[in-house]
């Protein structure tokens, strides 16, 4: 995959009930995901896309888990 089409895709996490994530935390959550694909920051803003929320437990903690991309 072409740097130029490379896209991050990552998955936020908050208790069940909270506020969903806002942007900031968003794209932070791709730049994150950027980083460990060894991808290079973007030098402009992408669109990102939310999936969410959807119910889920892990280790005993009831979540609500969005699904972040750029595109």
């Amino acid at each position: 995959m072409s740097g130029g089409t490379a896209a991050a895709l990552t998955v936020v996490r908050v208790a069940r009930g909270c506020p969903a994530p806002d942007e900031t935390e968003l794209r932070a959550a791709i730049a994150r995901d950027r980083e460990r694909l060894r991808l290079p920051p973007e030098q402009y803003a992408r669109d990102v896309t939310v999936a969410g929320p959807y119910a889920v437990t892990v280790d005993g903690q009831e979540l609500d888990e969005y699904v972040v991309w750029e595109r």
